[in-house]
């Protein structure tokens, strides 16, 4: 009895070592991460550290928290932020954010309030620590700005995920981001916009479905080495991306991956069914200039006359000899994915 009561109080012990341990390195960790950030030019500051959760978490609360790049003009200010991790698998990580944040950028401040929400990640337990998922979602987010836009989304998820069959460095990008509300003054311009020969908007108030996944391979996979390896994207596949607003809905599939040059080339067939919604959003959103409107949509019907079905107009993005085109319209310069050398 007793040797068994001095092995319970042993193990107590070294279990409370363990984490006193730990959490005396989550403190020096993250005091030494606000440290370097300030010896760097950043602005990283905080009110408060403290870690909790004795015996089988750290909890991590970090509160007053203020970062900013004032070169970039990008900011992120919260009244606290909360890392959770259990002692006997640290390598996974839980973040809680506040009610209410607020992010900086060029030219504007954007406040976001949210329901539950929560980041999550997760690497594989080993030496390399190689990432296994991260994740965010929430019971709902808006964003209002500063310039008088707003965006709202109900309950969502983001994330992106290891998947051995696309590779080491292959990873799943997974999203499902609707209910989705759009600006109500956006919407309104949309429904006031008049095209000849097209139907008035009847776009609803919200967005019904935005989902999809796309399959990324990056140049190294993404672990704790990434700082030396800097991995960089080399394939795009989308999978499936779908999306409803309305009677428009909106389809896409295809891969996109570097040329020799380095350029990304490749196809991904988009197709809009019910696009004679889409030439109002197009001048609402100031991509197409009102009176190049009925243009645009003679164009567009042109093109869907080729296709079975009148309604639905497909177009691919091509991506070529270092050119995009959308459909028969060039969008110019495509973009780099394998950094220049030398």
């Amino acid at each position: 009895m007793r040797k068994l009561l001095f092995l319970m109080v042993a193990l107590v012990a070294l279990w409370s070592g363990y984490w006193f341990v730990g959490s005396n390195a989550v403190r020096k960790g993250v005091n030494g991460w606000f440290a370097d950030a300030a010896a760097q030019g950043l602005v990283a500051e905080n009110t408060g550290l403290t870690v909790a959760g004795f015996p089988n978490r750290w909890d991590l609360t970090v509160e007053g928290l203020q970062l900013a790049d004032l070169d970039a003009a990008f900011g992120w200010k919260a009244p606290f932020v909360q890392v959770f991790a259990m002692t006997w698998k640290p390598w996974h990580i839980i973040a809680a954010f506040p009610p209410e944040q607020t992010v900086f950028v060029p030219d504007d401040v954007i406040t976001l309030t949210s329901e539950d929400l929560k980041a999550s990640l997760r690497a594989a337990p080993s030496t390399d620590l190689p990432l296994a998922e991260v994740r965010l979602a929430g019971a709902s987010l808006g964003l209002k700005s500063q310039q008088g836009w707003t965006l709202g989304l109900g309950e969502f998820t983001l994330g992106l995920r290891a998947d051995p069959a696309l590779g080491d460095a292959g990873y799943e990008l997974g999203f499902d981001l609707a209910p989705l509300t759009p600006d109500p003054a956006f919407v309104a311009e949309v429904r006031a916009v008049v095209i000849p020969d097209l139907p008035q908007s009847d776009l609803s108030d919200t967005v019904e479905s935005l989902w999809g996944s796309v399959y990324l391979g990056f140049s190294a996979p993404l672990d704790r080495h990434a700082g030396q390896t800097k991995p960089y994207l080399t394939r795009i596949e989308v999978n499936q991306l779908n999306a409803a607003w309305g009677k428009l809905a909106l389809t896409a599939k295809g891969l996109i991956e570097a040329d020799d040059q380095g350029f990304a080339a490749g196809d991904i067939l988009v197709e809009v069914t019910n696009w004679d919604r889409l030439p109002a959003i197009l001048v609402a959103a100031g991509v197409v200039k009102p009176e190049m409107a009925p243009t645009i949509a003679r164009g567009m019907q042109a093109l869907a006359s080729q296709s079975p079905d009148l309604t639905v107009l497909a177009l691919k993005l091509t991506l070529a000899d270092g050119q995009m085109s959308f459909g028969p319209f060039p969008l110019g310069p495509a973009p780099r994915m394998v950094p220049p050398t030398g």
